[in-house]
């Protein structure tokens, strides 16, 4: 039965694959190289400092930080001074991200010259793969011959004869002491319906040690991957009493490997995976096959790992799913549609057929997906987001989200109950499939938003913004650790707004000064908050970051006003080349007023440990020199790292706590 169900979904599939595929007459073309270079090969020669190299990792962290907000003046800016210097661990990435800045700029020219020049540069890899995609909507768009969306498989990758080896790590260890036990999410700010449970850890008196790694390797048959990321908590004692235990977690196994010849890649681990219906981290594997240049199979199939602390396969919950890619069409189109399934042993946990649109040009940018259940007959989310720069620099924004949170399936039976699977749940109450299906209907929430924003560029080093969110939850959670980032929600409209004063390179170069207001109107509370975030570089050793948080709380149904201060200090100093030291420390007075009663409180927390970093690259290091940081991996390892105070390379975020 299941196979002939998933024959027809495969065969459905295939069929509007084919569809959408003959609504395409042109294949793309190979890439006619016209010898245009841009402004930033004019490198200077000769070695690069470990001072300049600390100073790059800034421009780099404001560069993306500028095009994430689309503040794109200053991201050219930040990435073109970095391609300024030698060749570097940071040079592929500046100029991939400099096409793209000066690509949703507008400036098409120049982005072409950009990528033509990445593409001679650096011919093989997954960030050329990447930057062929951008170089092909830009080629469909204006005309040209044109190199496909995703390279052919005949003549894609430059020979490299040899097997070139990269390994890049990153160790560190923390202890957090927090006394004020804050919870986990930031009450000014809009939930996150995506975001990670684990990130919503609050520490409070632990050690946290963390290690994350990268291996690559290329040569002319394959490429690929190695990449762990995990961590363990060494807790001293908690609020919740004696019976937190310390323990260990597995954020990221996996193997990444590519035959090149056939374009047939395969992922085998523990990873996350957001896209063919698949809802983030799980173990099992993943294999896409690009036959021709606008088509993409891939087949997936593995079991959920909700958390970094689950072991492998450990509920019994499985599932397989199959998606077809088509794209680009008419310049900067993608599409995808897919089918899967879930099982629970031999219960059928979530069923679920659906789609994935994007779309890209020069200035805009949109995303859209539809997830409809089988099996409960219910449409699971309906999302879209999109943005669009216009002529003078500034940024519309804003998207609309309709989910069922967690999505829906059989395991959202549990809760609202005190069982840890659904055969115990079974067992224990007897109930029929039917009645099971009701009840995690009926225990699953429809979580709603909408969001507006706007960005402007006041100058080089100034631009301001400011966005408004409407928040609907149709019914609680209880909290039992399914979606922790919700779990505080009460039912009702929330509203959330909140402007902006980002200011860069103000009195020197990589200082950064962020002034916000935040309002938040929820069911309990209505709160007024004043941010405000500085980093400051004294020299190539020291940095620090200030850091000062009032806020104002009128707490609903009775007369209690609630005054909170909040100052920080970071710290970071590089004591070598490959390690630093950072500390963060910082306390919370809170005075909250009603008649006849006053009331005062003093909390404290400090973060305070050392990170080491390490880099071998095996096309351009001697086996001996482990000391040079030379590949472009070390920004995408840094990506990859979470940090204690739960970002990535950037400093500590108010909301983090």
């Amino acid at each position: 039965m299941i196979a002939r169900v998933l024959n027809r979904r495969l065969r459905a599939l295939l069929l509007a694959g084919a569809a959408l595929l003959a609504s395409q007459p042109v294949w793309a073309q190979p890439v006619v190289d016209n010898g245009s270079a841009d402004r930033s090969n004019d490198r200077s020669a000769g070695a690069i400092s470990d001072a300049d190299l600390r100073e790059l990792a800034a421009s780099m962290d404001d560069g993306r930080a500028a095009l994430k907000r689309n503040k794109l003046r200053g991201a050219i800016q930040l990435f073109t001074k970095v391609l300024k210097y030698p060749e570097n661990e940071y040079s592929a990435e500046a100029k991939e991200l400099l096409g793209l800045a000066l690509q949703r700029g507008g400036q098409i020219a120049e982005a072409q010259a950009t990528y033509e020049d990445f593409l001679r540069r650096y011919p093989a890899g997954e960030e050329s793969d990447r930057v062929r995609q951008r170089l092909a909507g830009i080629l469909t768009a204006t005309g040209e011959a044109s190199t496909p969306l995703r390279a052919p498989p005949t003549g894609q990758f430059a020979p490299v004869h040899d097997t070139t080896w990269t390994f890049v790590a990153n160790a560190s260890t923390f202890y957090i002491r927090d006394d004020s036990f804050r919870t986990a999410r930031d009450p000014s700010t809009a939930p996150d319906p995506t975001a990670d449970p684990d990130s919503h850890a609050v520490h409070q008196n632990e050690i946290l040690t963390t290690l994350d790694w990268l291996a690559t390797w290329s040569n002319d048959e394959t490429k690929g991957r190695i990449r762990f990321s995990g961590g363990e908590e060494h807790r001293f004692d908690s609020n919740q009493g004696a019976n937190q235990v310390d323990e260990t977690g597995v954020s990221v196994l996996s193997v990444d490997a590519t035959v090149k010849d056939w374009n047939l890649r395969t992922v085998a681990g523990r990873q996350t995976y957001n896209s063919d219906g698949v809802l983030g981290r799980f173990d099992g594997a993943l294999f896409s096959w690009q036959p021709i240049s606008l088509v993409k199979f891939d087949l997936v199939t593995g079991s959920p790992a909700n958390s970094r602390y689950d072991a492998p396969f450990k509920n019994e919950r499985y599932f397989y799913g199959a998606g077809i890619g088509i794209g680009p069409l008419f310049g900067g189109l993608e599409t995808s549609i897919y089918a899967i399934e879930q099982r629970d042993r031999w219960l059928v946990d979530r069923e679920a057929i659906g789609s994935e649109l994007r779309y890209a040009d020069a200035n805009k940018f949109a995303f859209g997906t539809v997830d409809y259940d089988i099996h409960f007959q219910r449409l699971n989310a309906i999302i879209a987001s999109g943005s669009w720069t216009l002529p003078d620099g500034s940024t519309l924004y804003g998207g609309a989200d309709y989910r069922r949170t967690p999505y829906l399936s059989s395991w959202n039976a549990l809760i609202n109950q005190p069982f840890g699977t659904l055969y115990d749940l079974l067992r224990n109450q007897a109930e029929t499939s039917q009645q099971l299906q009701q009840i995690a209907y009926d225990s699953t929430p429809i979580y709603k938003s909408a969001m507006l924003g706007f960005s402007h560029p006041l100058s080089d080093k100034l631009q301001v913004g400011a966005d408004a969110t409407l928040v609907n939850l149709s019914q609680p959670i209880a909290p039992i650790g399914l979606d922790p980032s919700l779990a505080t929600l009460a039912a009702g409209n929330e509203y959330y707004f909140s402007a902006q004063l980002i200011g860069n390179n103000i009195f020197k170069d990589g200082d950064m000064y962020i002034g916000a207001i935040r309002y938040s109107q929820q069911e309990t509370d209505t709160d007024y908050v004043l941010d405000l975030n500085s980093r400051y570089p004294i020299n190539s050793d020291w940095t620090i970051g200030p850091r000062l948080r009032l806020g104002y709380s009128i707490f609903s149904g009775t007369n209690i006003r609630q005054y909170t201060v909040l100052p920080s200090f970071f710290l970071n100093y590089h004591v070598t080349e490959n390690l630093d030291f950072e500390s963060e420390v910082g306390a919370q007075w809170t005075s909250a007023t009603q008649p006849a009663v006053n009331t005062k409180d003093t909390e404290l927390f400090v973060t305070v440990g050392l990170r080491y970093k390490f880099e071998y690259d095996g096309s351009k290091n001697s086996a001996n020199d482990h000391s040079k940081l030379v590949t472009p991996a070390t920004a995408a390892l840094c990506r990859y790292s979470t940090r204690p105070e739960g970002g990535n390379c950037v400093a500590p975020s108010w909301g983090s706590r």
